[in-house]
C-alpha cells in the first residue's frame, strides 16, 4: 500500500523525534495527527513506529492517514472538470446542481457525482469539499481526494493564501468603482425569515468583501468580488446591504426573475498552492450562458 506521505530525514534532523518532523517540516496539525492515530499509522524505514521515536539522517518516514468511506450514493452525472490529479479535483459547477444531498435535493448533487468518480478510480474515501457554493451559484469548486490535501488547502484558506474571486451582475450602476464592504453578518432576526437567511447585524461575525466594477451597462453592473471571510451568503448579503442586489436573488432584494431565474453569481477564479508540490495554481471558469445573455441584452 502506497503511503499518503513519505519523506527522507535530512542531516540536520538527525536525532529528532518523528513528531517533531511531522509538526515542523511537514506542517501537519495535531488534530490531523490525532485522526491519523484512530486508523492510520506511521512507519520508520517500513516498520510501524511511535511518533516519539528518534530518527537518523536518511531514515524514511512513511505516513498512512485513516480515512472514512463516503456515505453518499454514487450517481453518474456530467461534470465539467477544470483540473484533476491524484490530490484534488476542480469542477465548474452548473447553477442548478446542489453541492450535497439535502431533504429538498436528495440526489443528483455534486457529492453524488464525485462519489461515482471516486468509485471509478478505486477510491473508498470521504467527499471533502474545500469550500461550498449555493445551489444556484455556478463556477469553480474544489474537492480534495485525500486527507492530506484537504488539510493543506483548508490551512491555506484560514491563512488567507487561498483566494476566491466571484463575478456578479447587480441591479444599478455603482457610484464607486472599487471598495470594501466590512460589515458583520448574522442570522436574520425576523420570525418570518427563512432559517437560512442572513443579514448585516452588529452582533454578527466579521465579514469582509472587496469589490471592483468591471463594466457598467444601461441599468446593470458587472462586479468582481473577492472574499476575505466566508460567511453564509456573504456576497449576496453585502451587495444587498450596499443597495445593489444581485439580479435574480429572490432572498435578498431582487425577486425579478425576468432576466435570470437564479441569482447571477458565479465563482470565477481560485488561486492557491498545490497541496503536494507547492506550485501556484490559478483556475478560471468562464461565465455561464445565462449571465452572458444578460450582458448581450444590455449591449443592445
Amino acid at each position: 500500500m502506497k503511503p499518503d506521505l513519505e519523506v527522507e530525514v535530512l542531516p540536520h534532523e538527525h536525532g529528532l523525534m518523528i513528531k517533531e518532523i511531522i509538526y515542523g517540516r511537514l506542517g501537519l496539525s495535531r488534530g490531523l495527527l490525532r485522526r491519523m492515530k484512530k486508523g492510520g499509522r506511521v512507519c520508520l524505514n517500513g516498520v510501524p513506529a511511535y511518533i516519539t521515536q528518534r530518527v537518523q539522517a536518511r531514515d524514511r518516514i512513511s505516513i498512512y492517514f485513516a480515512d472514512t468511506p463516503t456515505t453518499v450514493a454514487a450517481q453518474e452525472l456530467d461534470l465539467a472538470i477544470l483540473y484533476e490529479d491524484d490530490s484534488i479535483i476542480v469542477i465548474n459547477k452548473s447553477p442548478e446542481m446542489a453541492v450535497y444531498p439535502t431533504h429538498a435535493h436528495p440526489e443528483a448533487t455534486l457529492a453524488n457525482a464525485l462519489a461515482h468518480r471516486w468509485m471509478q478510480q478505486g477510491l473508498d474515501r470521504k467527499i471533502r469539499l474545500i469550500h461550498r457554493l449555493d445551489r444556484e451559484t455556478s463556477g469553480v469548486i474544489i474537492a480534495a481526494k485525500e486527507p492530506y490535501a484537504y488539510h493543506q488547502l483548508v490551512q491555506q484558506l484560514h491563512d488567507g493564501r487561498f483566494t476566491r474571486t466571484y463575478l456578479a451582475l447587480v441591479k444599478g450602476r455603482l457610484l464607486e468603482v472599487t471598495g470594501v464592504i466590512d460589515q458583520p453578518i448574522g442570522r436574520a432576526d425576523s420570525n418570518q425569515a427563512p432559517a437560512v437567511k442572513r443579514m448585516v447585524t452588529p452582533n454578527g461575525k466579521s465579514a469582509v468583501t472587496y469589490y471592483r466594477v468591471l463594466q457598467q451597462y444601461r441599468d446593470v453592473s458587472l462586479l468582481a468580488l473577492r472574499l476575505v471571510t466566508g460567511r453564509t451568503h456573504q456576497i449576496r448579503v453585502h451587495l444587498s446591504w450596499l443597495g445593489y442586489p444581485i439580479l435574480g436573488d429572490q432572498l435578498y432584494g431582487n425577486a425579478d426573475s425576468r432576466l435570470i431565474p437564479r441569482q447571477a453569481l458565479h465563482s470565477w477564479k481560485v488561486e492557491f498552492e498545490h497541496p503536494r508540490t507547492g506550485l501556484p495554481l490559478i483556475l478560471h471558469a468562464p461565465l455561464p450562458p445565462d449571465m452572458l445573455s444578460i450582458i448581450r441584452q444590455q449591449l443592445q
